[in-house]
């Protein structure tokens, strides 16, 4: 081996160079003298990282598959109840129809109805005229038979013409009672009409009620195999446009129109208003917030038929109320309900109780008021009292 003088080595370091291969050479040795078990043991550090690796990818792979098998499962139920969908919006459409003939039919009978009643009413008129001819010579054959006759043709004439008379009158008679009996058998129809047409309804709400319920189920399902976010809104918007789409009719609509209650329908629940409608307010406030005491009783403000009764993101347990001609009632953060979803409701009747609700950090109820799927201000529709 070469020895370096000193004035040599003093002429490398002023060489930078050169000074930086030396020193890499030096490294280069050092590691593959003294560093080998380092690099073993990071070898096997790797090795280790490796087979975890794969075993994680394993694992996923197998929950890839086992999703997959979920998710084929999941489309054969959701292909199921798609198809009864269809098939008992068919039915309902076939129901909707029949309906519709028997309302046609109970039209013609209200219209006939009139129309024997003037028929009548002209009748009787005619008939009290003839009784008010007949009266005074009735009451003069009475009383001298054939005064005033002075000639046997006097006496045809007048025996012809009480002949006409007689026969108009028994003729008269003869409609009236008819008449009396066309406009019996004519009201028993229109009960009868009106009897059918309330069974059909009931048929074809009670398979609306199937319809709903089906269509939300497989609404959820849906949301269990997809990813897209929905805002709580637009969910809402979606319940009430399939709602909608039913068109339910209710027996209550025949007589309690929700439009004649303005300013006049009681309040959900007894406590203190704490947010108020606002749609301006950020985030918009659609209806009313209440804080109310410990399991306080919710009512139902207004005769209609329970849509909805199930969870609702956001919401928590939810109560929807439609109340008919397209008004909705919405009860939100409900701890436990008393109703059933196609039960029909009258008004101030119980509906469920209030449960904790976030807004007031306590027991509580999220009230709204919708009219075709828009919320509307309750402080317009309830009474000043509460």
């Amino acid at each position: 081996m070469r020895v370096l003088s000193p004035a040599t080595f003093a002429g490398i370091l002023m060489r930078t160079d050169i000074v930086r291969k030396y020193i890499f050479y030096c490294l280069v040795f050092l590691a593959f003298t003294q560093a080998s078990p380092v690099c073993a043991e990071e070898s096997g550090t790797i090795h280790e990282v490796i087979e975890q690796q794969n075993y994680e990818a394993d694992v996923r792979q197998n929950q890839v598959l086992d999703l997959k098998r979920k998710a084929d499962e999941l489309s054969g139920r959701l292909d199921a109840v798609a198809k009864r969908v269809r098939t008992m919006s068919g039915k309902v459409r076939k129901q909707q129809k029949v309906l519709d003939k028997i309302r046609q039919h109970e039209k013609a009978a209200r219209e006939e109805h009139f129309e024997l009643e003037a028929r009548k009413k002209s009748i009787l008129k005619e008939l009290n005229a003839l009784l008010e001819t007949l009266w005074p010579v009735h009451i003069q054959n009475a009383q001298g038979r054939f005064a005033g006759v002075d000639s046997w043709d006097m006496a045809n004439r007048r025996f012809n013409w009480l002949s006409s008379v007689y026969t108009a009158t028994r003729e008269k008679f003869v409609a009236a009672r008819d008449t009396a009996e066309q406009l019996k058998r004519n009201l028993e129809r229109q009960r009868l009409l009106e009897k059918e047409a309330e069974l059909q309804l009931a048929r074809i709400n009670k398979n609306k009620d199937r319809l709903l319920r089906d269509k939300w189920t497989l609404r959820s399902n849906l949301k269990k195999v997809t990813t897209k976010k929905r805002t709580l809104e637009s969910e809402l918007q979606d319940i009430l446009a399939t709602i909608k789409q039913l068109n339910y009719q209710l027996s209550t609509q025949k007589t309690k129109k929700f439009d004649f209650y303005k300013r006049a329908l009681p309040w959900p629940v007894d406590g203190d208003v704490v947010a108020h409608f606002n749609l301006r307010a950020k985030p918009p406030s659609r209806g009313l917030s209440l804080s109310v005491i410990d399991e306080a009783e919710v009512r139902s403000i207004f005769w209609g038929k329970v849509v909805h009764n199930d969870t609702l993101r956001g919401f928590g347990k939810v109560v929807i109320v439609y109340h008919g001609y397209n008004y909705y009632s919405l009860y939100a953060y409900l701890q436990d309900t008393f109703v059933e979803t196609g039960q029909e409701v009258e008004k101030d009747e119980p509906i469920g109780r209030a449960g904790f609700y976030p807004k007031v950090n306590g027991p509580g109820l999220y009230f709204e008021l919708r009219f075709h799927q828009k919320p509307i201000n309750p402080d317009l529709w309830l009474t000043s009292l509460n």
